[in-house]
């Protein structure tokens, strides 16, 4: 019943949110101003059409999570021709399923929002058609990127989003899912085939070739661990190979669960294939995830916008064996170039997945098949961007909320602590907050805290009667009023 109520509850909101979203990008084309403040950039080439428009190329993406209880099982990956895997806020790792569009499953997701990240990725597919919730339309970055994008962004499920629906029993935000049955172009000969969906993507199958083959290394697994920015908990990712099954299989923070639709039955399996892609880049802060909201529940959670263009190293990991590749891309339309270290194509087999992994938010690591574990990952030499963990401007506009904390320090002075959880996730000193403290027969005084966040007031407790913090701004941040009373 509780599950039922958020479902409801989510819809409600999500539908005004996601109408709001939808209008605010379509607006500029009637006229209209757009009710969604973050959508300030009036995009040029950029479509949310139900329908087929010119020059689509027959790919259809959807965003999927991972990590997180409540997305699992993820529903219809077996199907996508490739699959990306790339960070976002927090240290969790979200997936950028690709399909050609008669190949897009009846159901798909839960489906999430979408990142910086994604991009330049999808431009290497043309015009592509993509699915995703609608929470990640406010930043700077991502409106610059939308604001010259081709692609045709569906957002939200709304009863305007006849493709999308919410799933009955859901866990809130993971109730958003692809009717992949209602994509427009199905049956018309539009779709991409997969082979065409891997050139796209500067793959191709084929045996690994022969001059390479005895590179390879035998390996258990591999670990990739995101760190959770701007803090340092560890959230994982864990490669395995299965050589029962001839499969990589794929868990976040231990979760793999999958339900596919195999030959008209739902089948019950894992996140896995048997080709995988560790692509080694680096990442640059595009804003914060939850701009005006305190932590733990949101905070300075900064989106790591993670490159794909330009050039590195990485690893092939296919039957059981890692092999030492370098990657290359010229600019965002381009097809990534990827190579053995001899200079022959990279081979995959099956559904690759390319995990897009920055070195500066990241640690790697190998098993080898002897026991032994190595540390393992280099940067590349371009690009050469650097990752800021700094409180953003548009997070100094927002009112920290602050707490008033009074004591006895002695018989005739009192200590009066203000501290904030805006930016952390302990309540921590606030140094140079004026406070307006009332002293029963006195009056008031107004006094500026120390670096400790603390004021010594020579009074009783007894006699401190309030204190009051009025709306300030202390080294760019804004705080709150706040008043305590006795």
């Amino acid at each position: 019943m509780q599950n039922s109520s958020i479902a409801k509850r989510s819809k409600l909101i999500r539908a005004v949110v996601g109408f709001a979203t939808v209008l605010g990008l379509a607006g500029s084309a009637f006229g209209l101003v757009s009710p969604a403040a973050a959508v300030s950039i009036a995009p040029k080439s950029f479509s949310t059409s139900p329908d087929v428009v010119p020059g689509e190329s027959g790919v259809v993406a959807v965003k999927v999570p991972a990590h997180q209880k409540g997305a699992y099982p993820l529903k219809g990956l077996k199907a996508a021709a490739l699959i990306y895997v790339a960070p976002v806020e927090r240290g969790f790792t979200r997936h950028l399923a690709l399909y050609g569009t008669d190949k897009v499953p009846a159901v798909v997701g839960p489906v999430r929002s979408l990142r910086e990240t994604d991009f330049p990725v999808l431009d290497q597919f043309g015009k592509v058609r993509v699915y995703a919730s609608g929470r990640s339309l406010e930043r700077a970055t991502m409106l610059s990127l939308l604001s010259r994008t081709k692609h045709i962004l569906r957002v939200n499920s709304n009863e305007n989003l006849r493709e999308m629906y919410m799933a009955p029993g859901c866990v809130d935000p993971f109730c958003d899912f692809l009717k992949g049955t209602k994509v427009a172009g199905r049956g018309t000969g539009l779709s991409m085939s997969n082979a065409n969906i891997l050139k796209e993507a500067g793959l191709s199958t084929g045996a690994v070739p022969a001059a390479v083959k005895s590179t390879g290394k035998s390996i258990k697994s591999m670990k990739i661990i995101y760190r959770k920015t701007p803090y340092n908990d560890p959230i994982p990712r864990t490669i395995t190979w299965s050589a029962a099954k001839k499969l990589w299989i794929y868990e976040a923070s231990s979760r793999s669960a999958t339900i596919d639709m195999v030959g008209g039955k739902s089948v019950a399996g894992q996140t896995s294939s048997a080709t995988a892609i560790i692509q080694y880049t680096t990442a640059k802060n595009a804003g914060s995830a939850f701009t005006c909201r305190i932590m733990p529940d949101g905070g300075p959670d900064s989106v790591p916008y993670t490159n794909s263009v330009g050039k590195g190293t990485g690893f092939l990991l296919r039957d059981g064996k890692v092999y030492d590749i370098t990657w290359s891309r010229n600019s965002a339309t381009a097809t990534t170039s990827y190579k053995f270290k001899n200079g022959a194509k990279v081979k995959v087999a099956g559904q690759p997945w390319i995990f897009l992994v920055p070195t500066n938010l990241s640690t790697s690591s190998i098993t080898y098949a002897n026991g032994s574990k190595v540390a393992v990952g280099s940067k590349p030499s371009t690009p050469k961007w650097t990752f800021s963990t700094s409180v953003l401007k548009e997070r100094k506009s927002c009112e920290a909320p602050t707490s008033i904390k009074v004591s006895k320090a002695s018989a005739t002075t009192t200590t009066i602590k203000v501290t904030t959880n805006f930016d952390t996730l302990n309540y921590v000193p606030v140094k140079g907050v004026k406070v307006k403290v009332k002293i029963t027969g006195k009056g008031y005084v107004t006094l500026t805290t120390s670096a400790a966040g603390t004021v010594t007031v020579k009074a009783s407790s007894a006699k401190v009667a309030a204190a009051t913090i009025a709306k300030q701004t202390i080294s760019g941040q804004k705080y709150a009023y706040k008043v305590w009373k006795k």
